[in-house]
């Protein structure tokens, strides 16, 4: 499993109480996780797979269900 994939794949994710890392999913037994950067000097996003650094966006996917 790669961030490029999913980056393109439909996601559910839920909401956990730790602000620095909001959302929470887990795919294929892999703990994905989203943590908030220090926007704009970084990007706004930055997509974790077991705990490791997979990936840096700005923009949601539209594929990506986030809660409210």
């Amino acid at each position: 499993m790669t961030a490029d994939e999913l980056m393109t794949r439909k996601l559910s994710w839920s909401k956990v109480s730790d602000p620095e890392h909001p959302f929470r999913a887990q795919v294929d037994g892999h703990t994905l996780t989203i943590r908030l950067n220090d926007f704009p000097e970084e990007p706004m996003y930055s997509l974790l797979i077991d705990g490791k650094d997979a990936s840096d966006f700005d923009d949601w996917p539209k594929i990506w269900s986030r809660p409210s």
